[in-house]
């Protein structure tokens, strides 16, 4: 580890040295201006007699130049103390720029922190001792005055209960009245419950025991519909086949006409539309003479309003 310059050295340590002078003489000045604040404030200044008091310290003049003389000193003493260490700090970083980078050993380090240590703990001992002279002083409790506080309490408090007790006693005989009333509501809705399930069950037998008869009946009688129908469509189918067949009007139009077409679509209509059954008749899809044969025969019907609409009669009405 390579020293410094003696003379830079002397250099440095006067001007860190000068700092400190500086920074305590701006500490002590502060003092001497808050203890003299404290201590001699402006109406102390004034009770004083005049034998006491010279006219010169009573002047308004001569106070106010005094505390500017005060404040300009100490803002000269700030003004060199900044420029103090501005100086120590530049000089710190000129030797830094000369040195090496020195190899901080764990002693140095050690001791760095115990002088930062050390300034703290001036500095909280002086802002401790600072309180304590600032602190108001209150005068102790005597121990008689303590117990009648704390037997005024009690004698409150036990007041207090005894208001709060007849209130207390009759909520809880209302609440006891209701919960009584409830637990007889309870008891009935009960009662009402196990009867309407035991019902529920009894229906549900009852409903389970008819259905599957009714469905059983009502399966075969479908079924026997369906059997009955099939017969009479293939019966139907045959017959129209047979005394019905299709139909060219025009030998130039290939297209031809049945007149089971119609029957079947009427047909379909009334079973799967019964509330509107009516077929519309588009011109040249249908063959006029075959709407008006069924319309002859019986079989079917044109609507009251629209003859282009169509339907199937109803036989069973």
């Amino acid at each position: 580890m390579s020293t410094a310059d003696p003379t830079e050295r002397t250099e440095r340590e006067g001007v860190l040295a000068e700092a400190q002078e500086g920074i305590g003489g701006a500490l002590k000045l502060g003092e001497r201006v808050n203890d003299l604040s404290l201590s001699t404030p402006m109406n102390s200044i004034q009770d004083v007699t005049p034998s006491q008091t010279p006219r010169v310290l009573r002047d308004p003049a001569y106070i106010r130049k005094r505390e500017e003389a005060l404040r300009a000193t100490g803002e000269t003493l700030h003004q060199r103390c900044t420029v103090k260490m501005e100086r120590l700090h530049q000089l710190r970083l000129d030797l830094a720029k000369k040195q090496p980078a020195p190899t901080k050993s764990a002693d140095t380090i050690e001791e760095k922190q115990l002088a930062i240590l050390k300034l703290e703990e001036a500095r909280l001992q002086y802002e401790y001792q600072k309180l304590q002279s600032n602190r108001e002083i209150y005068p102790e409790v005597l121990p008689e005055v303590t117990k009648l506080r704390v037997r005024q309490m009690a004698q409150d408090s036990i007041r207090d209960f005894g208001i709060m007790i007849p209130h207390l006693k009759k909520e809880l005989t209302d609440t006891q009245a209701e919960l009584a009333s409830e637990k007889r509501l309870l008891k009935e809705l009960q009662e009402i419950k196990r009867a309407l399930q035991a019902r529920r069950d009894d229906l549900a037998r009852l409903i389970e025991t008819g259905s599957s008869q009714e469905s059983n009946q009502g399966r075969q009688k479908l079924l026997e519909a369906r059997r009955q129908v099939q017969g009479l469509m293939k019966e139907l189918t045959t017959f129209l086949t047979r005394h019905c067949p299709p139909i060219q009007p025009d030998d130039d139009d290939p297209r031809e006409f049945e007149l089971k077409t119609i029957l079947e679509d009427i047909m379909n209509l009334s079973v799967s539309q019964p509330s509107d059954p009516y077929l519309v008749l588009v011109p040249g899809e249908c063959y006029p003479p075959h709407v008006e044969q069924l319309i002859n025969a019986g079989v079917a019907v044109r609507h009251p309003r629209d003859s282009q609409r169509l339907r199937l009669v109803d036989f069973f009405s």
